[in-house]
Formats: C-alpha cells, structure tokens, sequence
C-alpha cells in the first residue's frame, strides 16, 4: 500500500507515512524501494517517519542508486512551522541524493 503519490519539479513520487514510536528498520525501506522500483524509472520515493530511520536502514538505502528520499520529524516540523518551505526542503534533499548517494540529510544541515 502507497500512502500518496505526487508529481514535484517534473518528477513522479510516491508517499510513504509513518507515524509509530520505533524508527524505521531496513525491511520497511526494502518494501518501499521495491514499491518505486516497479514504477516508471524516474519515479522516486519519499518516506516520513516522525521518529526517523535507524542508521542500518539509512545506510543500505544509501549505497546503490537511491530511488527515495528521507524524512524525519524535524524536517516535518520545519515545514509545518514556516521554517523551510516543503518545495525549498524536497529540491535540497533531493540534490543532495543526486550528489552524494545520502538519502537523508537533515533539516539542521540546511
């Protein structure tokens, strides 16, 4: 199941939301890659998890080619406060996929 799907700059993404106590462990970001990788190559991810991914999960989804971007709950309040518009947020997080390999970068590295 995809919580959402929007188009963002040309790209296609599909939403993912987590609102639980734990992280998010590597199985849940394996089953969303495997969502996005059955869609059209230029689709991405985007995945919020109010209480952030833990370092493994990061780090698997950081090593081949990214198919989603990372969302925390910070980077969810900056947007919700007025402190980084969510188009500002998605371009930065994005970029910095494309450059670095990261999935998540987050709102404070702004």
């Amino acid at each position: 199941q995809i919580d959402g799907a929007f188009t963002f700059d040309g790209i296609d993404y599909l939403l993912e939301a987590r609102w639980q106590k734990d992280q998010i462990d590597p199985a849940a970001l394996d089953v969303f890659d495997g969502k996005i990788r059955r869609k059209l190559e230029n689709t991405l991810g985007l995945f919020v998890a109010i209480n952030g991914f833990s370092d493994t999960a990061v780090g698997n989804h950081s090593r081949a080619r990214p198919t989603m971007i990372l969302m925390d709950g910070a980077d969810l309040w900056a947007v919700l406060e007025g402190r980084l518009p969510l188009p500002d947020m998605l371009r930065r997080k994005r970029r910095h996929a494309a450059e670095t390999g990261g999935i998540l970068l987050h709102v404070a590295a702004f």
